[in-house]
């Protein structure tokens, strides 16, 4: 995102401003990883000692570059990849905080991106089987069994991120 280009009716001006969006999407991440969920837009608002409105445009802007997913309806964050804001197949459990993934590659990025050793519950797609996996800071999964299928191609996913 450049100064000066349109997004979602508005316009980023200044250095400012994109220091601003920045240090938002900065604490995001944050907050989800200490906390488990991402925080509202209530939450950034008074993380930034701004108005929600403020705080809502901001999160339109961080949604148009893709940084995070906003719900269609609440346009809260629901997706801060590898993140999930609500519940899925995926549940990945750390030493102080628990997060939902939003698929299986996720499920192993979550652990990567924090740099933990990590327990991951999910199920089988086709027989909904519960399985544990096991990951390892330095060395990943722990196991060679199961198997993870990619429907789309990569360039693809943000046809339909939520089915993908």
């Amino acid at each position: 995102m450049f100064a000066g280009e349109e997004t979602s009716g508005s316009f980023v001006r200044t250095y400012d401003n994109l220091v601003a969006i920045d240090a938002t999407r900065r604490f995001i991440y944050s907050y989800v990883a200490t906390e488990g969920s991402p925080p509202t837009a209530e939450a950034i608002a008074h993380h930034r000692n701004a108005s929600l409105d403020d705080a809502r445009e901001t999160l339109k802007v961080l949604g148009v570059t893709k940084r995070v997913i906003l719900h269609p309806e609440s346009g809260e964050i629901w997706m801060c990849g590898p993140f999930s804001a609500v519940p899925t197949r995926f549940r990945v459990h750390g030493e102080g905080a628990s997060w939902w993934a939003n698929c299986a590659w996720d499920m192993l990025g979550i652990p990567a991106s924090l740099g933990i050793s990590a327990r991951v519950e999910t199920s089988c797609a086709c027989c909904d089987e519960p399985m544990l996996i096991q990951v390892d800071a330095d060395r990943g999964p722990l196991t060679s069994e199961g198997l993870v299928h990619i429907f789309l191609p990569a360039r693809r996913w943000y046809d339909d991120i939520g089915f993908t």
